[in-house]
């Protein structure tokens, strides 16, 4: 079902979602609904027009995250190792081989480091963090409030072409097959509407959106009218 994007409603998205959860094909694990959004009109070049939004959605369906600290002072890793999952001290970090490197961005959701460990992560893992979103922030001042970042990750959705390749196009995850789809629909509007506010040329600058499963086939709920003709 495609709608001319200003009668875009959560009506359609209701319908769309409906369909291509109950058309995917069962698999060992619980899938996601995915949402790709192809962009035009926006020059990606410029580092100012590309796209970096962090959306607090109104349905969570995130796991806590896995924390990794890359860190090299003592009494900060005797302060912060119980309230993450992994500690690199900064002895190790130049010896991550490229294969443990992905390993450990695959296994794991945050990371965070000490300033004084910044530019060492940069220069021996960025290659591998950075295309993926996951170079560390900043250490908090203190476990509470590592905690609280960790409770936000959970509520929202992050929406960015900020690095990586395909620059005029968006991927982003609104929940999952099992949950209620009147709430996937939820956060898929609540994301919609959120980028739209930020794109120079607001719809103008849509060219499709398609919703699908992790392994399933995608149900476009735009697209320009001259890619039917294609």
């Amino acid at each position: 079902m495609e709608e001319k994007i200003s009668n875009l409603t959560k009506e359609t998205v209701v319908k769309v979602i409906d369909k291509v959860v109950k058309e995917s094909k069962k698999r060992k694990f619980v899938q996601t609904v995915d949402v790709g959004i192809n962009l035009q009109g926006i020059n990606f070049k410029q580092p100012g027009n590309r796209i970096d939004l962090n959306i607090v959605i109104p349905n969570p369906f995130k796991k806590t995250p896995k924390v990794v600290l890359f860190a090299k002072d003592n009494n900060t890793i005797n302060i912060f190792k119980d309230s993450v999952d992994k500690v690199i001290v900064a002895d190790e970090i130049p010896s991550f081989a490229k294969k443990e490197g992905k390993k450990l961005a695959r296994e794991y959701d945050l990371f965070f480091a000490e300033p004084t460990v910044m530019a060492l992560v940069g220069k021996h893992m960025g290659q591998i963090l950075a295309p993926r979103g996951k170079m560390p922030r900043p250490m908090p001042p203190a476990p509470q409030a590592l905690k609280v970042i960790m409770e936000q990750s959970t509520k929202s959705v992050i929406i960015s072409n900020k690095k990586g390749k395909n620059l005029p196009t968006l991927h982003f995850i609104v929940g999952k097959e099992d949950m209620n789809i009147d709430k996937v629909a939820d956060n898929f509007m609540a994301c919609y509407t959120r980028l739209v506010e930020v794109l120079p040329g607001k719809t103008q600058n849509l060219k499709s959106i398609y919703i699908k499963t992790t392994m399933g086939t995608p149900e476009f709920v735009y697209r320009k009218m001259w890619l039917l003709c294609l």
